[in-house]
């Protein structure tokens, strides 16, 4: 068999999700409940806490040094009451769920501390850029939500086919080629479309799933092109600053006028990103279970 027969043949496999894990009852209960717009903070709680290890997990999270509390936090109730707040647990319950489904320890080369850590400060970027533009389409969570996933794909495939995903990032590494294009050339989709599948899969809204199904249509005219453009230049500080690179500010902004969305107030969020930048690191360690 050549080498495009074997590739039709795996990209047939991953579109059946013939190896993509059924959650488990609980994390399905739980997932009802994040995806649940109208929960109240006390029935999301007692949602949570029929997973003990996602709750110690939250907990830990609360008394990161990202958070700053003066005391410890020693359960979910006042994690969220007084830490996380109702949006930003269900954006990190999701994250914690799609962690323990999705067990990427043999890829060699995946890096699950690296991984969160761009997550996460796409997600803050997000955030932030969200508010600065004044964007109501959408709420921060939201927002904040699709930033964290944007490369959920990555993980499904480190999970879904280990070996093919490691020789895709070490030939990045040492030919610095742009793990996104690598993926799609060696497997004839991007990450984004295999974190649709997989979102599709087990149920998620409507506006993720439009999110990563059409990240990369330039062409996308849909309710969600703003939100992708603001996922799109979060997308390209984080890289920046995951990496300790120095950031452009004015090719940034070039291309924020590219997209045409405003760039003032630009500065100001990435000089809190560099200042924030350890803490965002150790929450992202405690997320990704490191």
């Amino acid at each position: 068999m050549d080498d495009k027969h074997q590739e039709q043949e795996f990209l047939l496999q991953l579109y059946q999700l013939k190896n993509l894990p059924a959650l488990p009852e609980v994390s399905m209960r739980i997932l009802d409940a994040i995806n649940d717009p109208e929960i109240y903070i006390d029935k999301l709680t007692a949602t949570l806490s029929m997973s003990p290890g996602l709750v110690a997990r939250l907990i830990s999270l609360s008394n990161s040094a990202y958070f700053r509390q003066a005391k410890p936090i020693n359960d979910l109730s006042t994690a969220i009451y007084q830490v996380l707040g109702l949006d930003l647990v269900k954006s990190l319950a999701l994250s914690i769920i799609l962690n323990v489904q999705l067990d990427a320890s043999k890829c060699q080369a995946f890096n699950t501390k690296y991984f969160w850590h761009r997550s996460m400060l796409t997600a803050i970027t997000a955030q932030k850029l969200s508010k600065s533009l004044d964007f109501k389409q959408y709420s921060p969570s939201v927002v904040y939500t699709c930033g964290l996933l944007l490369y959920i794909g990555i993980l499904v495939l480190a999970f879904l086919t280990p070996t093919k995903l490691n020789g895709i990032m070490f030939r990045c590494q040492t030919q610095k080629n742009c793990i996104s294009k690598a993926i799609r050339d060696q497997l004839g989709e991007s990450h984004f479309k295999f974190a649709f599948i997989l979102l599709q899969k087990w149920q998620l809204s409507a506006t993720y799933l439009s999110v990563f199904n059409h990240f990369e249509d330039r062409n996308f005219n849909g309710e969600e092109r703003d939100l992708i453009k603001i996922l799109t230049v979060s997308q390209m500080i984080s890289s920046t600053i995951a990496d300790n690179d120095e950031l452009d500010l004015t090719e940034l902004t070039q291309y924020c006028e590219k997209l045409s969305l405003p760039s003032a107030g630009l500065s100001d969020i990435i000089d809190d990103l560099i200042e924030k930048r350890q803490d965002i690191e150790l929450l992202a360690s405690v997320l990704g279970g490191a």
